[in-house]
C-alpha cells in the first residue's frame, strides 16, 4: 500500500511567497516484519496475565487478536512501532489441559494452561465400630468425574468389600471383623486420604461376686476376677472405709484384694468398681449407748432434766415415755451423741414412781408428792372502761401459790397466798383496739379480753383504684382520744402516711400498678378493716 506524504515548504521573499511539494513511498513489506514474543507462555489452571512484546519499525502497524475466550488481550490492541499489549488468562475449572492462540499480524503465540488438579475428599476421615464390627460407608468427592482413585487397607481386620478404586464420586464399603480382646486402631487409605478406624473392647468380665457382707470387725477380702488374656482392668474404691490392698490393676484373670475397716458406728453400705462391675459391700452396725444419770428424782412441781445419751456418730436412737405425767421434752430421737430433755408434770398428789426408755435402756424417773391447785375462772372478758375480775383458788393447806400480770394493763393483788384464797385482777379502760392479756396464778393462766372503749368510721368507706395504681386518702373517724394505727395485710398496699394516730386523723397510701387479676387488701385501723379494691390489668377493655 502506498500513501502520500506532502511536505511544504514556506519562505517569505518580500511581498512573494513560493512553495515545494515531495512525494514519498510508505514501508515495504519487507521492512515491516514484526517480532513479537511473551514472557510467560504458560499457565497454571488458576491463571493470571503476561505481556506480549513487539518489535517493529516505528512506521510499521500491528494487530493482535486472540482465538480462545479464556484468553482476553487488554486495550489498546492494536499500534505502530516498538509496544506490548497485556493479556489475561481466566482460570480453568477443567480436569483437562488447553492452549490457545494470540496473533499479533501474522505471527502467532501459542499459550498453554495446565489442567485443574483432581481435588479428593471423603466423607469422614475417623469412624468407630464396637467389638461386634460390620460394615461402615465412606463417601468419595471428586472435583469432577475423570478423577481417579483408590481405597486399601492397611489393618488385617479390616477388608474393602467394595469399591477398591474408581472415578469421580462413589461410595466406599469397609467391613470390620469382630474380635474379643482390648480396643484396636486400624488406617483405611481412601482417595490418598486417611481414614482411622477405632474398634472398641471385646473384653468380657466376670467377678467372684456383687455383694459381700460384714461383720462391725471389718476385715479382708478377696474378688477373683474371669477375662480374657490381653484384657485390661482396674479395680477403685469409692468409699473411704474400704481400701485396696491388691490387684489394683491387672490383665488377663486375676485377684483383687481389699479390707474392710472395723465401725462402732451404724449399719453402712460401701462400693467397689472391680473389671467395670459394681460392688457392694454391707457391714453390720457395731453401736453402743450409754445413759447418764441412770436415774432421776425430780421435785412435784413442773420441770425438765437433761439426761445425756452416749453413742459414736451415726448411731441413732430413740427417746419414749408411756406415761402421762412424763415426757419427751426435746431430744425425742437422735443421731451419736446427744441430750434428752425431760419434763415432769405437776405432782399435785403423793410421791410417784414410772420408768422411761432411751436409747434402748430404762431410767427409771421418781417424783415428789405436791399441791394442786384449781382457779376460776380461766377467761373473762371485760368491757372498754375496764373494771375487776375476781379469780377463786382452790389448794390444800399449806400449798403456796402466786399471782402474776403478765400485761402492763392488768395487775393483780394479792401477788402471794397459801391454800384456799382469792386474787383481784384490775383492769385499766382501752381506749385503742381491742386486746387481750392474761395472767398466772397458782401455775394456771386466767385470759383476759377486752373490747374497745372506740370506735372507727370511714371517709370514704372503702376505696377503688384502677389497675395502674394511685394514692388514696382516707378520714380516719374515732370516738374519744382512741390510739389507732394502720397495718395493711397485703404487700401491695403501702402507707405513706398517717400510720398512726391518737384521735381523728388522715390517713395516706400508696397502691402499685396491677399487671394481674382485680384484687381486694384490707387496712387494720384500730378494731375496723378498712377495704381497697383494685381492678386487674385484663379488666381494660
Amino acid at each position: 500500500m502506498l500513501a502520500t506524504l506532502v511536505a511544504a515548504t514556506v519562505a517569505a521573499q518580500g511581498c512573494g511567497s513560493s512553495s515545494q511539494t515531495e512525494t514519498l513511498a510508505s514501508p515495504s513489506a519487507s521492512k515491516c516484519t514484526i517480532q513479537a514474543t511473551t514472557d510467560v507462555p504458560s499457565f497454571s489452571a488458576a491463571g493470571g496475565s503476561g505481556l506480549v512484546r513487539i518489535g517493529a519499525n516505528r512506521d510499521c502497524q500491528w494487530t493482535v487478536k486472540t482465538d480462545a475466550a479464556w484468553l482476553t488481550i487488554a486495550q489498546p490492541t492494536d499500534g505502530q512501532g516498538d509496544g506490548s499489549v497485556r493479556f489475561t488468562v481466566s482460570a480453568n475449572g477443567s480436569p483437562a489441559a488447553r492452549t490457545a492462540g494470540i496473533a499479533v499480524n501474522d505471527q502467532r503465540l501459542e499459550i498453554s494452561q495446565a489442567a485443574k488438579p483432581c481435588e479428593l475428599t471423603v466423607s469422614s476421615n475417623h469412624e468407630s465400630v464396637d467389638a461386634a464390627g460390620g460394615n461402615l460407608s465412606i463417601t468419595v468427592r471428586a472435583s469432577a468425574d475423570t478423577c481417579a482413585w483408590t481405597a486399601s487397607s492397611s489393618a488385617s481386620w479390616i477388608s474393602i468389600v467394595s469399591e477398591s478404586s474408581g472415578r469421580g464420586n462413589a461410595t466406599v464399603t469397609l467391613h470390620v471383623d469382630a474380635f474379643t480382646g482390648p480396643p484396636r486402631t486400624g488406617n483405611v487409605s481412601i482417595a490418598g486420604q486417611n481414614v482411622q478406624i477405632d474398634q472398641g473392647s471385646g473384653c468380657s468380665y466376670a467377678i467372684g461376686a456383687d455383694t459381700l457382707n460384714l461383720d462391725a470387725a471389718g476385715g479382708e477380702r478377696q474378688l477373683p476376677v474371669t477375662t480374657s488374656a490381653g484384657c485390661a482392668w482396674t479395680a477403685q474404691t469409692q468409699t473411704a472405709w474400704i481400701t485396696i490392698t491388691g490387684g489394683a490393676v491387672g490383665t488377663g484373670p486375676g485377684v483383687v484384694v481389699f479390707r474392710v475397716d472395723g465401725t462402732d458406728g451404724p449399719g453402712r453400705s460401701g462400693t467397689l468398681i472391680v473389671a467395670g462391675r459394681t460392688v457392694t459391700v454391707t457391714q453390720s452396725p457395731g453401736c453402743s449407748y450409754t445413759v447418764s444419770p441412770a436415774s432421776l428424782s425430780v421435785p412435784a412441781p413442773a420441770a425438765t432434766t437433761a439426761v445425756q445419751v452416749g453413742a459414736a456418730a451415726g448411731c441413732a436412737w430413740t427417746a419414749a415415755s408411756a406415761v402421762s405425767w412424763i415426757s419427751i421434752a426435746s431430744g425425742a430421737s437422735g443421731n451419736g451423741p446427744g441430750t434428752v430433755q425431760v419434763a415432769t408434770a405437776v405432782n399435785d398428789g403423793p410421791a410417784r414412781t414410772a420408768t422411761i426408755t432411751i436409747a434402748g435402756r430404762s431410767l427409771s424417773v421418781t417424783q415428789a408428792g405436791g399441791c394442786s391447785y384449781i382457779v376460776a375462772p380461766t377467761s373473762q372478758a371485760v368491757g372498754g372502761t375496764g373494771g375487776t375480775v375476781v379469780a377463786s383458788v382452790t389448794a390444800g393447806a399449806g400449798c403456796a401459790w402466786a399471782a402474776s400480770s403478765n400485761v402492763d394493763w392488768i395487775t393483780v393483788a394479792p401477788t402471794s397466798g397459801v391454800g384456799a384464797g382469792q386474787a383481784t385482777l384490775t383492769v385499766t379502760p382501752d381506749a385503742a383496739a381491742p386486746r387481750t392479756g392474761s395472767v398466772t396464778i397458782a401455775g394456771r393462766t386466767v385470759t383476759i379480753n377486752q373490747a374497745s372503749l372506740c370506735t372507727w368510721t370511714f371517709a370514704p368507706p372503702s376505696h377503688e383504684l384502677p389497675s395502674s395504681g394511685g394514692t388514696g386518702n382516707v378520714l380516719v373517724f374515732v370516738t374519744g382520744a382512741c390510739s389507732w394505727s394502720a397495718v395493711p395485710n397485703v404487700p401491695w398496699i403501702q402507707i405513706t402516711a398517717g400510720g398512726s394516730a391518737t384521735g381523728p386523723a388522715l390517713l395516706q397510701f400508696l397502691v402499685g400498678a396491677n399487671p394481674g387479676a382485680a384484687r381486694t387488701g384490707l387496712i387494720a385501723i384500730g378494731g375496723e378493716n378498712y377495704v381497697v379494691h383494685q381492678s386487674g390489668a385484663s379488666d381494660i377493655r
